[in-house]
């Protein structure tokens, strides 16, 4: 249960510990009202969002992808080096009633979505262990962009 003045989300059952997620809403040009998703949280993950190919393609974004000489690379554990398609749009984290503007990626075969980095830098997130929850503590001090 969400108290006043926070937002939270369950982490994801994917071990006997779970994964932080946080609730997001990926706004693209065939879902101009997308509904919240939890998606892991990864600090491991430099970028801003990360989407399955799937997910990326069913919302439009290859629709509004940058063209392909500004698509950065990007570098696996392996030393694998490949191209990330990257589209410009705007997440919403619905509960907390933000919206923040970044650069959406993904990549040939990826089955998994992320909130990286560069998004989480723009907020607060406190990830409750013991209850396996993440929140916002007090979204109205987030440095987002507020919803009007």
């Amino acid at each position: 249960m969400e108290s006043q003045g926070q937002a939270r989300w369950p982490y994801l059952a994917q071990d006997s510990m779970g994964i932080p997620a946080l609730g997001v809403a990926v706004v693209g040009p065939l879902e101009p009202h997308p509904p919240e998703t939890p998606i892991r949280v990864d600090t491991g993950y430099d970028g801003f969002l990360l989407l399955s190919e799937e997910e990326y393609g069913r919302l439009g974004l290859n629709l509004a992808e940058l063209p392909r000489r500004y698509w950065p690379e990007a570098e696996t554990v392996t030393s694998e080096v490949f191209k990330l398609r990257r589209a410009l749009t705007i997440v919403q984290v619905p509960r907390a009633g933000i919206e923040l503007e970044g650069y959406v990626d993904t990549f040939r075969e990826n089955r998994e979505s992320l909130v990286g980095l560069t998004f989480l830098e723009n907020l607060n997130l406190l990830l409750e262990g013991p209850t396996r929850h993440a929140s916002i503590p007090n979204p109205q001090a987030s440095l987002g962009r507020k919803k009007p």
